[in-house]
């Protein structure tokens, strides 16, 4: 296979000389709220020197390339009159250059030692083709050279405006939204003793966007936020100032504000992110939170089935999420993984699971995997049913075959839809039961270890 490499000859400004150019500066003032939806709003400032008033094409370059260009708000310091809007997003590389340069005259060297370049015309470009200016023949040369770069194909995805303006000098002020940034919470909790565990958490940005973010103000937004499905148009405003609201922080934690229905998280340093990168940033970092580990068995019942059935028991661990248990942070959605120290002292993984977004004062339960010492079996001992009446008995035997006492709960639903129900148990200790509402209970058994203990619940049916 022949060796072919790229040559520019010339550079994209001198291709486009002819025009009244003006290129934007880097960014200033630039600020990043992300959204979990794989999307994010970008807020950034550039200036641009105007060599010549009337006609110019206003160059802001950088975007990225995964921009919705319908997204656009725009904001500039002078009068302008603006025509249109481009937005190039085939940029320079290999492939692009030798797609536009296909039925044109590009330069060759015909062999590695050959000293002339040729001229010859772009034929094909898988595999490379190129017809011979002059005689006629077609091969594969050596080498390819581009005569130039296409005025219409930017170094990287940019922002045309054509504009006409008599100021000097510009201001562009520029909000859009973009896919391929999103956040999502991560937690580690880790279980020191039987009573208390440590929560820490960070806040993980993955940025696929097509850019780089340097020294960005980032916020990140928790929430369900509904975004546009359809293309709304390109929108222009007068230049305004907005009031930034202002997030306190200490030097430990990420605070939260309640913003619009959401929460908002204002990182309180300047990130840089950039494309391709995953970055973490420490969030929150609390200890001595008092918790709950139970195994929970919560199957429907299921009148008529007169088999036995096995009881799978879920691993749960349960806390408050309250200022009295030191937290009393609204928590973003997210994943968390769940480590245990063992008899030696060794920190284990022992299951992660994922997590809604949890106001402050509410609950928290995590299903880390199932129980492998808790075992349970239920089945149908009585069942008499009439034209207007049923009545059932279950009976469930819990074991707890492991080493150490355990906290067995039984949640059960009644799928009862008309008719008086009247629930009937033995439950005395070590067990306690709980009305949850009028067709469901819950039954909470300490069970030792290499405990037995069974359970007989009977329903009556009687249909109106």
């Amino acid at each position: 296979m022949k060796k072919l490499i790229l040559y520019s000859a010339i550079l994209l400004a001198s291709t486009i000389n002819a025009e009244n150019i003006a290129t934007t500066t880097n960014s200033k003032d630039l600020s990043l709220t992300i959204y979990g939806a794989n999307t994010a709003m970008i807020s950034e400032k550039r200036s641009a020197i105007i060599a010549d008033e009337g006609r110019v094409k206003l160059v802001y370059s950088g975007v990225p390339s995964m921009i919705d260009t319908s997204s656009v708000l725009a904001t500039f310091s002078q009068p302008v009159k603006l025509y249109s809007q481009n937005y190039s997003y085939d940029v320079v590389n290999y492939n692009s250059l030798l797609k536009y340069h296909l039925g044109k005259e590009v330069y060759y060297l015909e062999k590695e030692e050959s000293l002339e370049r040729k001229q010859g015309i772009l034929l094909s470009s898988n595999p490379i083709l190129i017809r011979e200016i002059g005689d006629g023949d077609i091969y594969t040369p050596y080498k390819i050279f581009f005569p130039d770069i296409p005025k219409e194909m930017a170094i990287k995805p940019s922002l045309f405006w054509n504009i006409e303006t008599s100021a000097k000098s510009i201001d562009v002020e520029l909000k859009y939204l973009t896919k391929g940034l999103k956040w999502k919470s991560d937690y580690t909790l880790d279980i020191s003793d039987k009573k208390n565990l440590s929560l820490n958490s960070w806040i993980t940005i993955t940025n696929n966007s097509g850019a780089t973010y340097k020294d960005a103000d980032i916020t990140v937004l928790a929430g369900e936020v509904n975004m546009p499905q359809e293309e709304r148009g390109i929108y222009y405003a007068k230049r305004r100032s907005v009031a930034q609201p202002s997030v306190a922080y200490d030097s430990a934690n990420i605070e939260n504000q309640s913003f619009s229905g959401y929460h908002i998280y204002h990182i309180p340093f300047k990130e840089s992110i950039k494309d391709k990168e995953k970055k973490q940033i420490s969030f929150i970092s609390k200890d001595s939170i008092p918790y709950e580990r139970y195994a929970l068995n919560k199957d429907n019942l299921y009148f008529g089935d007169q088999k036995e059935r096995k009881l799978n028991f879920q691993q749960i661990i349960e806390f408050k999420n309250s200022k009295s248990n030191h937290l009393g942070i609204p928590l973003p959605k997210g994943t968390v993984r769940v480590y245990q120290k063992d008899d030696s002292g060794v920190s284990r993984f022992v299951g992660a699971t994922d997590i809604g977004n949890i106001p402050k004062d509410e609950s928290v339960k995590l299903n880390i995997g199932k129980y492998f010492d808790i075992t349970g079996k239920e089945k149908i001992v009585k069942f008499r049913k009439t034209s207007r009446e049923k009545h059932i008995t279950f009976e469930i035997m819990l074991n707890n075959r492991g080493e150490s006492d355990q906290v067995v709960k039984l949640k059960k639903n009644t799928p009862v839809n008309s008719g008086k129900l009247t629930i009937k148990d033995n439950c005395k200790e070590p067990c306690k039961s709980k009305d949850i509402n009028a067709f469901s209970k819950i039954y909470t058994i300490s069970l030792k270890k290499s405990e037995e203990y069974n359970l007989t619940i009977s329903y009556d049916i009687k249909r109106y």
